[in-house]
């Protein structure tokens, strides 16, 4: 299965949400590819030490922009069952350069990662905070798209916009077997405002809400910067019990 983590908007743990469902996946025993598709590459720096410089002829710019095989991308991580195709932050001007692209440039993702699917179990897809043209290929390459929505004001904002884009992917029959599987609330302190922003997702959004939150914890971050996920950090954190919750919400889905 492919799953698309995605959010136009910034700031709402997406990367967070990408690189511990991927951990969680590997850890359960499945084999998993994580996929960095998001120029800022937080994902890959997370997972690819600052010391190995990734070259955007060996990130996901390669593939996208010249076609080249996904598999001369991918690398092993430091986790078992976990590997890693980098981004670069080249790709940032994808849409640019695949503007007068004669084929379906909307499908270069889903056309490389057709070669690799069936040599792992999942494979997760960590999306730019944009509904670009990378964000698309996510979609039309997709079986599945997760939302994570912080439980801020302004939560709302841009999720009519995001459903649109899936709809429209469905619709135009780029990919008409996409669904979304859920929506992760994340960022959660338990203020007034949070539960109340909280309470209007699961309201609007009905069963798709997943019933795990994730509250705001340090530890998450902390393993960022320390190039880990937060089960091999932290394993015993709220964060990653959190997380382990949340896992096991997605493989029940």
């Amino acid at each position: 299965m492919i799953i698309s983590i995605a959010n136009q908007k910034g700031g709402v743990a997406k990367t967070t949400t990408a690189i511990n469902l991927a951990a969680g996946l590997s850890l359960e025993g499945y084999k998993v590819l994580l996929i960095d598709a998001d120029p800022q590459t937080n994902a890959t720096q997370v997972f690819i030490h600052p010391n190995h410089e990734i070259s955007p002829d060996k990130s996901l710019y390669q593939v996208m922009v010249n076609l080249v095989s996904v598999s001369g991308i991918i690398l092993e991580s430091q986790f078992p069952n976990l590997h890693m195709a980098p981004s670069h932050i080249r790709l940032s001007g994808v849409d640019l350069e695949l503007a007068t692209a004669l084929d379906n440039r909307s499908a270069r993702l889903k056309k490389a990662l057709d070669s690799v699917r069936d040599n792992y179990d999942y494979i997760v897809i960590d999306n730019p905070p944009s509904l670009g043209l990378m964000t698309i290929n996510s979609f039309v390459a997709s079986d599945r798209v997760i939302i994570p929505v912080s439980t801020a004001f302004f939560a709302l904002s841009g999720l009519v916009q995001l459903q649109e884009t899936i709809s429209m992917v469905k619709q135009t029959q780029l990919n008409p077997d996409l669904e979304i599987m859920g929506v992760l609330c994340t960022f959660s302190d338990r203020t007034n405002v949070s539960n109340d922003v909280e309470r209007q997702l699961r309201e609007y959004f009905g069963q798709l809400i997943f019933e795990t939150t994730i509250l705001k914890n340090v530890t998450l971050e902390e393993a960022h910067s320390h190039h880990s996920h937060i089960f091999d950090l932290s394993p015993n954190s709220a964060g990653a019990i959190a997380y382990k919750s949340f896992v096991q919400e997605v493989l029940k889905r």
